[in-house]
């Protein structure tokens, strides 16, 4: 009777798992307990951005619509990442991505006021346009650090018909 109990509750933890936690199957090396754990999710960063909108002449240019977008992909504006320029033409915010990699990023400036404070052309910045400065380290793991974005935008005015 004995035996048989013993079978069934070692059955029932190997079924379990429970025979991992075994002594026996450690490894020597520099990892001795085996490979990592499996880790779920996406690399992460976060992006402190600083935007500015000006027109040829140096005036700040309030309600500018600015998105910030991973580069080669089109998909609508989300509120997590359209912002506006304040009455001195700028923004100052935190933003969180799924993309560590801060040479992706595009920036777009779009007037959608209307004629409220000026008509002007959009403009997109990317690459060597963005000053983009690494402020904080990750963790090793899925969080990549801590980015500074600073994106400034002159905007030419559009022709009036």
């Amino acid at each position: 009777m004995k035996v048989w109990v013993k079978s069934l509750i070692g059955s029932l933890l190997a079924l379990l798992g429970f025979q991992s936690c075994d002594p026996s199957t450690i490894f020597d090396g520099p990892n001795m307990y085996g490979p990592g754990p499996a880790e779920y999710g996406c690399p992460t960063a976060v992006f402190k951005f600083k935007g500015e909108a000006s027109d040829e002449l140096g005036n700040p240019i309030p309600g500018i619509r600015i998105a910030v977008l991973p580069r080669g992909e089109e998909y609508e504006y989300a509120e997590r990442d359209t912002l506006f320029t304040g009455t001195d033409g700028k923004v100052d915010t935190v933003l969180t991505y799924n993309w560590p990699d801060s040479e992706s990023i595009v920036v777009k400036f779009e007037d959608v006021d209307g004629d409220e404070n000026g008509s002007f052309k959009a403009k997109e910045l990317k690459g060597d346009a963005l000053m983009i400065e690494k402020t904080g380290e990750g963790s090793g793991n899925w969080y990549e650090g801590e980015f500074t974005i600073t994106a400034k935008a002159i905007l030419e005015k559009k022709e009036t018909e």
